[in-house]
């Protein structure tokens, strides 16, 4: 069974924070303030990172997912909690690492660590940040906000992640490899693009592919993805390529839906919202059939 599949049938019922909003989200509104938000993301060894990664770049990967779930809501990050479950055979050097890394990005991104927890472990090492935002609207993004007939826009460029998994995998050492181990996430102009012209956002993590159609969902609409719109890692013409480029995940860009024909820097219009409930590729004006998988599912 899949994540999703299991978040609605056994948590979602348990949650009635109207706030939480079903749980259909990547934040919650606090109950506090209508503009203060708060994301949690995990990442694990052998499934979000490779053993062999620098823990260094671990560090900082924990950080940029959470901050590109606070951009993609219209916000801007303020604070962190940070739980560890460490390996207990693993050495002071490696630790300090990690650390490294990860303060590195908290100074980046102007994230304050207020607090956490730690625990040895057998293994995996497992990261975890909570972290909250301060809305730069009256209201955060959601990704249910979408209406038919409004365009889909893209910040940034597909497929480092699917390439940089593939060159680190091959042992290669390299800029590409280093785009999958820290992410270039879209920047903090992306999130005030969000907050003054997005009616849904999202940031994309798990495949463009299965992303969209993830917002489109949320919205109660459809979508088509105009295939060679989409700005990728590595241009090419090869259905397959693109179609694995766009399917791959680990990119951290923001996708938002808005009207059509607006001139959003660094966002490139590369679909459209339907009325029909269903996700239709095409590719220079020619259907193209619908990969049986479409992304990334735990």
């Amino acid at each position: 069974m899949h994540e999703t599949t299991w978040i609605r049938r056994y948590i979602s019922p348990l949650v009635d924070a109207p706030g939480a909003d079903g749980l259909r989200d990547d934040v919650a509104t606090l109950h506090t303030s209508g503009t203060i938000i708060a994301t949690m993301d995990t990442i694990v060894e052998g499934v979000h990172f490779l053993p062999d990664d620098p823990l260094r770049t671990v560090g900082q990967k924990a950080i940029r997912v959470n901050v590109s779930d606070i951009y993609a809501k219209g916000a801007r990050p303020l604070e962190a909690l940070l739980s560890i479950a460490w390996p207990r055979d693993w050495d002071e050097q490696r630790f300090a690492a990690f650390i490294e890394g990860l303060g590195e990005d908290l100074k980046r991104y102007d994230v304050s660590l207020v607090g956490g927890d730690m625990v040895g472990t057998t293994g995996p090492l497992t990261v975890t940040i909570t972290m909250t935002g301060k809305c730069l609207a009256e209201r955060p993004i959601k990704r249910g906000g979408g209406r038919a007939g409004e365009a889909l826009y893209l910040c940034g460029e597909i497929g480092w992640g699917y390439l940089g998994l593939q060159a680190t995998q091959r042992g290669e050492e390299n800029d590409v490899a280093y785009r999958y181990r820290v992410p270039a996430i879209s920047p903090l102009n992306s999130a005030k693009i969000v907050a003054s012209h997005a009616s849904a956002s999202m940031d994309i993590s798990d495949g463009l592919l299965i992303d969209v159609n993830r917002l489109a969902e949320a919205s109660d609409c459809g979508a088509e993805l105009f295939l060679d719109r989409v700005p990728l890692a590595e241009p090419t013409s090869d259905l397959e390529a693109i179609l694995a480029q766009c399917a791959g995940g680990d990119d951290y860009r923001i996708l938002i839906s808005a009207p059509k024909g607006l001139a959003l820097k660094n966002f490139s219009e590369i679909g459209i919202l339907t009325d029909r409930p269903s996700l239709n590729l095409t590719y220079k004006g020619a259907r193209v059939n619908v990969p049986s998988t479409l992304g990334f599912e735990h």
